[in-house]
């Protein structure tokens, strides 16, 4: 093999050899900034990246590369590539828009020919990103309203989608959701027997202070057994940790 051959442009040696963007983001700094951070690792490569939620926009970026000066140098220069686009615009960035990148004359390859291969990871490492960022951005809406009321949002990292969507909810959508399922489940159960049920408040996002009418006021199962019927389906139907406070 040649000396030509493994030879790297000018622009490839500048970023393996002085990388701006190695390292790394954590949850509690986007917490922070208010920011989203979605992460990506395909094979020698893990990027960082902290969004914009509400442009969708990458804020900056970080990586790690444990491949050498070839995954060094790509991840390098995808990071500086990437800042400022909004996601979708950064994932339909590919290997051979970075290696045209590098380039220090259009036609003559930034990257020899033996060691190009590595610039496939940067198609997959963008499938993971676009997959993994509506997670990411959930989780930034439900820390960022955690943040508001007071309580640490290190007590919500391990939510599912479900879950995070739900407390990312104002109070009066989560009482919308709350009345749609009281409707379907709870309700034609309670006017049989001629009671009703009112929402009144829900208490960050967990606490649902509701009010019986008619001939549920006066039930002795008010507090029993019609309690825990609704809420039990409010749990299985909204959120787990929902508890039903009457307001008698």
């Amino acid at each position: 093999m040649s000396v030509t051959e493994e030879k790297f442009s000018q622009k490839f040696d500048d970023a393996a050899g002085q990388p701006k963007h190695r390292g790394a983001f954590y949850k509690e700094e986007a917490t922070e900034k208010g920011l989203a951070l979605v992460e990506a690792k395909f094979k020698d490569m893990k990027l960082y990246w902290m969004v914009d939620a509400e442009e969708d926009r990458v804020y900056s970026a970080k990586f790690f590369a444990y491949g050498g000066k070839v995954s060094l140098g790509i991840c390098e220069t995808l990071s500086a590539m990437v800042k400022g686009l909004t996601v979708d615009e950064a994932c339909t960035l590919t290997g051979d828009d970075v290696e045209r990148h590098l380039r220090d004359e259009a036609d003559i390859p930034s990257i020899p020919e033996s060691k190009s291969k590595s610039l496939a990871s940067i198609t997959e490492l963008m499938k993971i990103i676009k997959e993994n960022y509506p997670n990411a951005k959930a989780l930034a809406a439900v820390s960022a309203n955690v943040k508001e009321k007071g309580k640490p949002a290190s007590t919500f990292k391990e939510l599912t989608l479900a879950e995070q969507a739900w407390l990312g909810l104002t109070e009066e959508e989560q009482i919308q959701q709350v009345d749609m399922v009281l409707t379907e489940k709870v309700r034609p159960a309670l006017m049989a027997d001629g009671g009703n049920i009112q929402v009144l408040e829900i208490v960050d996002g967990e606490k649902v202070m509701v009010q019986y009418q008619g001939a549920c006021g006066s039930c002795g199962s008010s507090l029993g057994a019609t309690l825990s019927f609704i809420e039990s389906a409010l749990r299985q139907n909204v959120y787990p940790e929902l508890q039903v406070v009457p307001n008698l």
